[in-house]
C-alpha cells in the first residue's frame, strides 16, 4: 500500500512540474502573428492543471506563471488581464449553479471585464480608438474561448487512468451531444489557427521583402545620382566629409545631395541619413524630426539580422501596458556604405504604415471565424437535438435486452426519421426476434466446441515438434535454440556460464551456384550428420538458417573451450561425397562466453558473429574468441565509413602538398597532393585507415573528384599569383579505371579549372592493372593523348612485370619509400634501386624517389643519377599557405654535388624565411 501511494506521490508530482514547465514555455514562447500579436495558450495548461490539482493549488500555479511573465521576462501588464481570466474561471466553477458550461463563463468575462480593461488601457496609451483596438480585442477573445474550448476537450476525453487524483478518478461517461458539440467548433478553429499562422508568416515576408526591396532601390538610386556628378563635385564631397560641415568647399555639394536625399524621401514614409567617416550625420530626409547619431542605426541585441546590413529594428525592452507598443516604434534599417565616396546611407522603413492595412485583414478574419462559431453552436445544437433523442431512446429500449427477451418483456421500439438510427431500431428487432434461437443454438455449438477444442490439441502438439526442429538436417532450429538458452538461468542457475559458437560455412554460396540448390541442401545434411556425433550433454547443436550453426558448450574451462571448437574445425577435414563430386568443406567459428561477453542472448549471437567473420578473414577452419577490441575497430570503422560522405559534405578534408626537387637544378620540379582528414571525433585519421574504407564503400570516386578538382584549381591560383609553374601529382584509385568516367571526369575538372593538362600528373598503382590490363592501358592512353603526365606509382611493391611495363603509356615511375630507407647500407635495396633506375633511363622514362629522409640516401641517389628527390628531407607534406611560402623562399642552387652536407641547415633557413 505504501509503495502504491508513494508511486501516486511521484505521479503527481511529475505531472505538476510538467504542466507548469509547458505553461512557462507557452507563456515565454507564444505563436507570433504580426506586429507583437501573438496567441498565446497558457491557460489552456493553467485550466488543465487547476482541474487535476484544484482551484487553490491552479490559482497558485496561474499567479506564478504571470508574475514570472510580466515582472521578469518584461511582458506587456495586459497579460495580468489573463490571469484575471483564470481568476474568474475558478469561481464559476465554485458557483457551478450559475453557469451552465465552461466557454459561456469565459465569454461573459471577455464582454463583462476583459473588454473594458483592454478599451481603458489601449485609450490610456494612445487616447484615441482605431481599428487596431477592435483587431486586438477579436484576436484575444478567440484566443481565450478556444483554450478554454481547448481545455474542456482535452479534459473530458483524456483517460482517467493517468490521474489518480480528487474527479480524475471518478469514470464519468462520454455524452454524444458534448461530443458532437466538441468536433464541431475544433473542426472550425484548429484550421483557423494553421491558417492564420501560416498567414501571418506570409504576411511578414511580405513586409519584410518591399522593405528590403524600397530600401535596396533607395540605395542604388542615391549610388545612381552620384555617378553622374563630376570627378571634381565627388572630391568636394569627399573633403567635405573629412573636413566636417564648415568648409566652403564642398558646400554646395551638400545640398546638392540633400536635394536628392529629400527628392529620394519624399511622402514615402520612410527616412534617410547620410553619416561621413568619422559617423556624423552630414545629410537626412527633411521629414527627419531629430539629429541622429550612428547608434541609433546600429542593431541591439534584442534586434534581429535579417540579411547582411539589413535588420528588424526594435525598441530596447520597457515596462508597457499592451503587447503591440514595442512595434510602434519598430521599423527595417538598411545601411550601405557609398562606392563614389566613403559615407555610410541608412534607410529607416517604419512598420507603422503597414500596420492599418494588416489590422484590417486580419479583424475581418476574426469577425468570419466568430460568425462561423456561432453558426456551429446552433447547428450543433439542432444536430444533437434531432440524433442523440433518438439515441437515447434506443439505448433505454436495449439495456438489459437478454433479461427482457428470456422473460417476454414488451418493447416499445424509438421512431426517427434518421435513417442510422431506423437502421439500428430495425436491427435491434431482428436480433430480439433470434435471440430465443441463439440461446438454444449455444447449447449445441457448446458440444462441437469441445470436440474441435480436442483435435486443436493434438494438432498443436504435432505443429509444436515441427516448430522445434529444422526440416531439412533433423537438428534443433532458432526457435529451439532461443528457448535453450532461456531455460539454462532456471536449469543452472543464472550465474552458470557456457560458450556459444558461432559457425559458418566457407563458400557455400559457390556450391549452390555452381551445383545447384539441390546439391546445397544434401551438403547441408551431411554436414550435420558430421556434427551429429559431437553432440553430449555439454555440447548441443543448432541450425539457424541457411548455412550457419551455432554450438552451445558448457564449458569446465577456457581449454576445453578450444578442443570443443578444435573438433568441430576437424570434423570437416574429410572431403564429403555426394554423387561423382568430393567437396572439401571448411567451417568458420566465432565464439563468444556467457555472461563475460553479454548478459542477453542478442549481445551475445552478436559477439558471436563479429568473432566468426574475424575467422573468416584469417582463413578456414579457423575459431577466434570474441574480443572487445574487435567490436571496437569494427564500431569505428563503421563510424569511420559512415563519416565519410559527411567529411566530404563539410569540408572536413584539406590537401596538404610536398614538393618534388629536380636533380640537376635543384629547383621545385612538381608537388604531390596528399589528402588528409580531421575527423571531429577522433581527430587526424591516417589516410591508410580511411582510405580502405572509401574504397569498399564506392565513395573513393567522389573523393578523387574532390582531391583532382581541388588540386587542380589551387595549381592554377599559384600560377596566378607569379608562383614557378610546375605540375601537380594526383593519386587515383583503380576503380577509376573500370567504371568508364574516368576521362569524362578529368576532362571535366580541368575545363571548370582552366588548368593546362601539362600541368597534372595522375600517379595509378600497379594494382589498377590486375583486372583488365587491356582497358587500362587503352584510358591511360587516352589521358597521355590529352597530355596528361601517367605516373607509376609504389613501383615494386606490387604485381610489376616488365612485360607489362613496356606496353604502359606512361611518363615517369616512383620508387617507394620502402626501398629508400637505409638505401646506402642494404647491398639487395641498393642493387634493386640502381637496377630500377637504370631500366628507367634505358626505356626513357623519369624516375621520382620519394621518402628520402637522410643526406646519405640523397647522395646516394644522386650518384645514380635519380631524376627528382622527394621525401621529409626537404619538406613534411604542407598545408596551402606555408606551401606557397615554402616555394617562394626556395632556393635550389645550395643542392649540388658537394654541397649535400648543408641540407638541414638549408632547411632551417628556408623555414625561418617563410615564417
Amino acid at each position: 500500500m505504501m509503495t502504491r501511494r508513494r508511486y501516486f506521490s511521484y505521479t503527481t508530482s511529475i505531472i505538476f512540474l510538467a504542466g507548469l514547465g509547458l505553461a512557462l514555455v507557452s507563456e515565454y514562447h507564444p505563436l507570433h502573428l504580426i506586429f507583437g500579436i501573438s496567441l498565446v495558450f497558457t491557460n489552456f495548461v493553467l485550466l488543465l492543471l487547476t482541474r487535476i490539482y484544484g482551484i487553490g493549488l491552479g490559482l497558485c500555479t496561474a499567479t506564478l506563471v504571470y508574475a514570472i511573465s510580466i515582472f521578469v521576462w518584461g511582458n506587456p501588464l495586459f497579460q495580468g488581464v489573463l490571469w484575471l481570466e483564470i481568476v474568474f474561471l475558478c469561481l464559476s466553477w465554485y458557483l457551478r449553479k450559475n453557469f451552465r458550461t465552461t466557454i459561456g463563463a469565459d465569454f461573459i468575462f471577455w464582454i463583462a471585464v476583459g473588454l473594458p480593461i483592454f478599451f481603458l488601457l489601449y485609450y490610456f496609451s494612445y487616447r484615441a480608438i482605431s481599428i487596431e483596438i477592435w483587431m486586438m480585442a477579436a484576436i484575444y477573445i478567440s484566443n481565450g474561448l478556444f483554450n478554454v474550448l481547448l481545455a474542456d476537450a482535452v479534459w473530458e476525453y483524456l483517460p482517467s487512468k493517468y490521474f489518480h487524483l480528487r474527479e480524475a478518478s471518478r469514470k464519468q461517461p462520454i455524452y454524444l451531444n458534448k461530443l458532437l458539440y466538441h468536433i464541431i467548433f475544433l473542426a472550425i478553429a484548429l484550421p483557423f489557427v494553421f491558417y492564420l499562422l501560416m498567414n501571418s508568416r506570409n504576411t511578414y515576408d511580405s513586409v519584410r521583402y518591399n522593405s528590403l526591396q524600397v530600401a535596396l532601390h533607395t540605395s542604388n538610386s542615391i549610388a545612381n545620382e552620384l555617378d553622374r556628378w563630376s570627378p571634381e563635385d565627388i572630391r568636394r564631397l569627399e573633403h567635405t566629409g573629412h573636413m566636417g560641415h564648415s568648409e566652403y568647399l564642398g558646400k554646395i555639394q551638400l545640398e546638392k545631395l540633400q536635394r536628392i536625399v529629400n527628392f529620394f524621401a519624399a511622402d514615402r514614409g520612410y527616412h534617410i541619413v547620410v553619416f561621413d567617416p568619422r559617423h556624423k550625420q552630414i545629410v537626412a530626409d527633411s521629414e527627419s524630426e531629430e539629429q541622429y547619431s550612428l547608434s541609433h542605426f546600429l542593431p541591439l541585441p534584442n534586434n534581429s539580422i535579417i540579411q547582411g546590413d539589413f535588420y528588424l529594428h526594435m525598441p530596447e525592452k520597457r515596462l508597457r501596458l499592451l503587447p503591440n507598443q514595442e512595434w510602434q516604434e519598430a521599423s527595417y534599417i538598411y545601411g550601405t556604405t557609398l562606392k563614389q565616396v566613403p559615407f555610410i546611407v541608412y534607410v529607416m522603413v517604419p512598420l507603422q504604415p503597414y500596420q492599418k492595412q494588416i489590422y484590417g485583414q486580419y479583424l475581418t478574419q476574426f469577425i468570419y471565424l466568430l460568425l462561423f462559431m456561432i453558426a456551429a453552436a446552433i447547428g450543433s445544437r439542432w444536430i444533437t437535438r434531432r440524433l442523440v433523442r433518438g439515441l437515447s431512446e434506443l439505448a433505454n429500449v436495449t439495456t438489459g435486452l437478454p433479461d427482457k427477451v428470456y422473460h417476454l418483456h414488451d418493447l416499445e421500439w424509438p421512431e426517427s426519421r434518421i435513417y442510422e438510427i431506423r437502421s439500428l431500431t430495425v436491427n435491434f428487432r431482428i436480433m430480439t426476434n433470434k435471440l430465443l434461437t441463439m440461446f438454444q443454438e449455444s447449447l449445441r455449438s457448446n458440444q462441437l466446441l469441445q470436440e474441435q477444442t480436442l483435435q486443436l490439441q493434438q494438432s498443436e502438439k504435432k505443429l509444436q515438434e515441427l516448430a522445434y526442429y529444422d526440416g531439412l538436417t533433423g537438428l534443433p532450429n532458432r526457435l529451439h535454440f532461443t528457448e535453450y538458452i532461456g531455460s539454462l538461468g532456471m536449469h543452472y542457475g543464472p550465474d552458470h556460464s557456457f560458450a556459444v559458437m558461432f559457425a559458418d560455412l566457407n563458400r557455400f554460396k559457390q556450391v549452390n551456384d555452381t551445383l545447384g540448390h539441390e546439391t546445397g541442401d544434401i551438403l547441408l545434411q551431411k554436414v550435420a550428420s558430421r556434427f551429429s556425433p559431437l553432440i553430449s550433454d555439454q555440447l548441443r547443436v543448432f541450425r539457424l538458417s541457411g548455412d550457419e550453426f551455432v554450438f552451445v558448450y558448457h564449458y569446465n574451462d577456457t581449454t576445453s573451450v578450444q578442443q570443443a571448437a578444435q573438433a568441430i574445425c576437424d570434423a570437416l577435414n574429410e572431403p564429403i561425397i555426394i554423387g561423382d563430386v568430393a567437396l572439401y568443406v571448411s567451417v568458420s567459428i566465432g565464439i563468444s562466453i556467457y555472461p563475460y561477453d553479454g548478459d542477453n542472448l542478442d549481445l551475445i549471437m552478436r559477439n558471436a558473429d563479429i568473432a566468426m567473420y574475424v575467422a573468416k578473414e584469417q582463413g578456414n577452419s579457423i575459431y577466434h574468441f570474441y574480443d572487445r577490441m574487435i567490436e571496437n575497430q569494427l564500431s569505428e570503422n563503421m563510424k569511420l565509413e559512415n563519416g565519410l560522405r559527411s567529411a566530404l559534405l563539410n569540408d572536413q578534408f584539406s590537401l596538404y602538398y610536398q614538393p618534388k626537387i629536380d636533380a640537376k637544378t635543384g629547383r621545385i620540379s612538381g608537388a604531390e597532393a596528399l589528402i588528409r582528414w580531421i575527423h571531429p571525433e577522433y581527430g587526424f585519421v591516417p589516410p591508410d585507415k580511411f582510405i580502405q574504407l572509401a574504397e569498399t564503400s564506392g565513395i573513393i570516386m567522389d573523393i578523387d573528384e574532390w582531391v583532382v578538382t581541388e588540386a587542380c584549381r589551387q595549381n592554377k591560383a599559384w600560377q596566378e599569383q607569379g608562383l614557378p609553374r610546375f605540375p601537380i601529382a594526383v593519386n587515383l584509385s583503380a576503380r577509376h579505371f573500370y567504371q568508364g568516367n574516368l576521362i569524362s571526369m578529368i576532362s571535366r575538372v580541368l575545363t571548370k579549372t582552366r588548368l593546362d593538362p601539362q600541368d597534372l600528373i595522375l600517379e595509378i598503382t600497379e594494382g589498377s592493372l590486375i583486372k583488365s590490363a587491356e582497358y587500362v592501358i587503352k584510358v591511360m592512353a587516352d589521358l597521355r593523348a590529352m597530355g596528361i603526365t601517367i605516373s607509376m606509382d609504389d613501383f615494386g611493391t606490387g604485381y610489376s612485370s616488365l612485360s607489362q611495363l613496356q606496353r604502359l603509356p606512361i611518363h615517369e615511375i616512383k620508387l617507394d619509400r620502402s626501398f629508400i630507407q637505409g638505401l646506402a647500407h642494404d647491398p639487395k635495396k641498393s642493387a634493386i634501386v640502381r637496377a630500377v633506375i637504370a631500366l628507367a633511363h634505358h626505356m626513357e622514362l623519369g624516375i621520382v624517389a620519394e621518402g628520402i629522409e637522410s643526406e646519405a640516401e640523397l647522395r646516394y641517389l644522386r650518384s645514380l643519377n635519380c631524376a627528382q628527390f622527394q621525401g621529409y628531407l626537404f619538406s613534411k607534406p604542407l598545408r596551402e599557405e606555408e606551401f606557397t611560402q615554402f616555394v617562394k623562399h626556395w632556393d635550389g642552387s645550395w643542392l649540388d654535388h658537394d654541397g649535400v652536407e648543408n641540407t638541414k641547415q638549408h632547411q632551417k633557413q628556408t623555414k625561418n624565411d617563410s615564417s
